[in-house]
């Protein structure tokens, strides 16, 4: 049975949710995932980024890289990363959800979430993920 690496990082961005750059950002993503055989979603809201990447770790790297070099995404934080034994947005190159959507901060508020523990907080945050799966543009 294969195992992927997986990331969840949070980011700060400038760029407007649902806007011309955000959506060519998504679609940029998506092909470049495809390429690399990588899945994963995006949540965009008031001036973040929360996204999952899961796949090879070698190509997971290789795009972690990228991100982290890209003037679109500061202050990149790594909120979880390790290994599953199966793709958790496998019907995904790449997700994407605003807070048109549904908004993380209320969910979080909803939702009994310790927010300064970062392993219950990455937990949180999956699931909230998980939830804008069956929204998601």
């Amino acid at each position: 049975m294969a195992t992927f690496s997986f990331i969840l990082y949070r980011s700060e961005t400038d760029l407007r949710p649902g806007s011309e750059p955000a959506r060519a950002l998504v679609e940029t993503a998506r092909r470049c995932n495809e390429r690399f055989g990588l899945t994963g979603f995006l949540h965009h809201e008031e001036g973040f980024f929360f996204q999952w990447l899961e796949g090879e770790p070698v190509n997971l790297a290789g795009i972690m890289a990228r991100i982290e070099r890209d003037p679109r995404h500061r202050n990149l934080t790594y909120l979880a990363q390790g290994t599953e034994p199966e793709r958790q947005f496998s019907r995904w190159r790449m997700g994407y959800s605003t807070r048109s959507d549904a908004s993380v901060l209320r969910w979080m508020a909803e939702h009994p979430v310790v927010i300064r523990e970062r392993s219950e907080y990455a937990a949180g945050m999956l699931a909230f993920l998980r939830e804008r799966e069956a929204f998601a543009h």
